[in-house]
C-alpha cells in the first residue's frame, strides 16, 4: 500500500494567494469608496505615491525595502492632509488639497527622506562595522606584544596573518 505524500509545510512568512487577494480587494473597496466620494483625494493620493511607485520599480532587492520606507513615509506626510479633506464638507472637500503647496512638499520631502535613508544607512552601517574591526585588530595587537613580553619571542610562531 502507498503512503500518501504529505503535504509542504508553508515557510514562514509566505502568504497564500487567498489572503492577498482578500487584502488586494479590500484595498480596492477603500479606494473605490474614496474615489466615488473624494475624487480630489484620491488625485492626490496618486500623485502622492508617486515616489513610492518609482521606489517600487528601481529597488532590486526581493524584499523592497526601499518601497516601504518611501510609501510609509510617503503615507504619513499626506496622513493629515488627508484627515482635514475628509472633515471638509462636501463632495469637493479635498479640491483645497490640491492647490496647497505644503501639502505636496511635505509628501515629496519624506519621500526624499526615506530615499536618502535608504542610501545613507548601508553606508554608516559599513563605517561603524569596520571601525569596530580595527579596534578588535588594534586590541589583539596590544594582546599580542604583551604576550610576546611576557613569554619571549619563541611564542610568536609563523609570519602575522592579520589582513592590512
Amino acid at each position: 500500500m502507498a503512503k500518501a505524500a504529505k503535504p509542504k509545510a508553508k515557510k514562514s512568512g509566505q502568504r497564500s494567494p487567498m489572503m492577498l487577494a482578500t487584502a488586494g480587494v479590500g484595498v480596492l473597496a477603500i479606494l473605490g469608496w474614496l474615489g466615488f466620494n473624494v475624487p480630489w483625494l484620491c488625485v492626490y493620493m496618486i500623485g502622492g505615491f508617486l515616489p513610492t511607485i518609482a521606489a517600487y520599480l528601481s529597488d532590486p532587492s526581493r524584499q523592497k525595502f526601499d518601497t516601504i520606507a518611501v510609501g510609509t513615509l510617503s503615507a504619513g506626510a499626506m496622513l493629515p492632509f488627508l484627515l482635514d479633506g475628509l472633515a471638509s464638507a462636501g463632495r469637493n472637500g479635498g479640491r483645497e488639497i490640491l492647490g496647497n503647496a505644503y501639502a505636496w512638499v511635505s509628501v515629496y520631502v519624506a519621500a526624499s527622506f526615506a530615499y536618502a535613508l535608504c542610501w545613507l544607512f548601508p553606508i554608516v552601517v559599513n563605517i561603524a562595522y569596520e571601525n569596530r574591526a580595527q579596534a578588535r585588530i588594534r586590541m589583539l595587537e596590544r594582546r599580542k606584544t604583551m604576550l610576546e613580553a611576557e613569554w619571549g619571542e619563541s611564542v610568536r610562531g609563523e609570519e602575522d596573518k592579520l589582513p592590512r
